[in-house]
């Protein structure tokens, strides 16, 4: 089961009618966005969606704020099975609400939805004793749907079962032995499936290459009767890095290894969670500050771990974007912007399309600037791209940021063969390129492009393309 199309309308930062169209085999989405272009209400949407039922959230409460009550709104998500199966639309309205449906609520037990704030949740939590104490965390978030093999029970109503059944005397003797019972075969749930948690975290921890041991230290849940109150509801965090024990690890190692550990905990969960038709996770950022090198294994894990699911990845970061467009290659891809009306913001949502055919859309429509514009960018992602397929050399510079585009093309087009002979194209599609680039594809000549015959661009944007068809046929 995928989502193969999300409507919104009205929804907080979605003024008016969006729709994203993700294919009849519902595609993985990567989103681009600026800040405040709506990246986190497209997150909100489809979380609360899911949701929506089993915590009997209201649509009103997240409607545009610009809008009036006659305005209306709503999210609906549509789905199928496979791309043969007809298609089922549900809707999540102040009107019509259809997330009652069993595979919806058997999606929320499942989903994944995870932003920067929720990763530090885990390594600056409540702390009691110096020490980092994740039972609630666990029980009521991140384990919460999971089931107590011994009982069938979700641990989430397990434990308010629990709380609910703690005698007021002493007398009470028959309701003090059914508490240790339920307490004996909650205990020994918890501890079997955090030692679950645990394996499946050191297999993701393990992509990112850290020495880092992760343990839950949970001694058992027991019944105070002196003091009418449950004790040993803890599960300590226990990080050892390099043979040396953290017990408030957010002091000692930094923000990238506090990221993967939180990042760990969180994807783990969804690996030993309840199974369901339609599997969702939804990522919104949740490597923001983080250098691309702490970055690139989240792509492994995604591939190897989470081919299961559909994912949603939203990031503010282009270079990130750009990175994750090209190792999935088949995902959907959309760009959001901050548009401005008259008096109030609205996502402009685009839908992503290759530099060159963008270059030909802004052309077409006179807008010559832009048209160059994107034709660089076309040419300087097609030469970087076929570098990195070729393991082309290309100069070392400290900060790769410093890079230029001729970094790139020199070496492309001054490779010879043994024979003397041009090695990937021939010299007349280099004096084009070569020409085009002086007084078109030029940052400093944009200001000049208004007088830029169109013609020309057009040229410019046919050499490209000429470009781009001899690289791609070399790889």
């Amino acid at each position: 089961m995928k989502i193969t199309r999300i409507e919104l309308k009205n929804f907080r930062a979605f003024y008016g009618e969006h729709t994203i169209d993700l294919g009849k085999k519902g595609k993985n989405l990567l989103i681009y966005g600026e800040n405040g272009s709506g990246k986190s209400s497209l997150l909100k949407a489809i979380e609360l969606f899911i949701d929506s039922h089993v915590r009997d959230i209201q649509f009103s409460q997240h409607r545009n704020f610009f809008v009036t009550d006659a305005d209306g709104g709503y999210v609906k998500i549509s789905m199928r099975s496979s791309e043969r199966d007809p298609e089922t639309t549900y809707e999540w309205s102040d009107i019509t609400r259809e997330t009652h449906a069993p595979v919806v609520i058997e999606a929320s037990k499942t989903k994944g939805s995870l932003d920067y704030k929720s990763l530090l949740e885990i390594y600056f939590p409540h702390i009691k004793d110096s020490e980092v104490d994740l039972f609630n965390l666990l029980i009521k978030t991140i384990l919460s749907n999971s089931t107590n093999n011994l009982t069938g029970k979700r641990f989430s109503e397990e434990w308010a079962e629990i709380e609910q059944r703690l005698p007021r005397s002493r007398k009470h003797t028959r309701k003090i032995q059914e508490l240790e019972n339920s307490l004996t075969d909650f205990n020994f749930g918890l501890s079997s499936i955090l030692n679950q948690l645990k394996n499946e975290a050191a297999n993701i921890l393990e992509r990112f290459s850290y020495p880092v041991i992760l343990d839950f230290d949970f001694q058992g849940v027991t019944p105070d009767l002196e003091n009418k109150c449950l004790k040993g509801n803890e599960v300590i965090l226990r990080v050892d890095f390099l043979n040396t024990k953290f017990p408030l690890a957010h002091q000692f190692l930094n923000e990238a290894k506090l990221s993967a550990i939180s990042l760990a905990i969180y994807l783990a969960a969804l690996r030993i969670n309840p199974s369901s038709a339609l599997k969702v996770l939804v990522l919104d950022d949740v490597l923001i500050g983080l250098d691309m090198s702490n970055r690139l294994p989240i792509i492994d894990i995604l591939k190897d771990q989470f081919n299961d699911y559909q994912v949603f990845l939203m990031t503010y970061d282009k270079e990130w974007y750009e990175i994750l467009k090209r190792h999935f290659p088949s995902w959907k891809t959309i760009e959001l912007y901050a548009g401005q009306c008259s008096d109030y913001e609205m996502p402009v949502l685009v839908e992503n399309k290759k530099y060159l055919d963008k270059a030909k859309a802004y052309l077409q429509a006179n807008d010559h600037k832009a048209a160059a514009i994107y034709l660089r960018t076309a040419f300087e992602v097609k030469i970087k791209l076929f570098c990195e397929k070729m393991n082309i050399a290309i100069k070392y510079r400290e900060k790769p940021k410093d890079l230029s585009t001729n970094d790139f093309w020199e070496p492309i087009k001054n490779a010879k063969n043994s024979d003397g002979t041009p090695k990937y194209i021939n010299q007349d599609l280099v004096f084009h390129v070569e020409l085009y680039r002086s007084f078109i594809m030029n940052p400093l000549s944009h200001a000049q492009l208004a007088i830029a015959p169109r013609q020309e661009i057009q040229d410019a944007i046919d050499t490209v393309e000429r470009l781009e068809q001899a690289l791609d046929a070399i790889v």
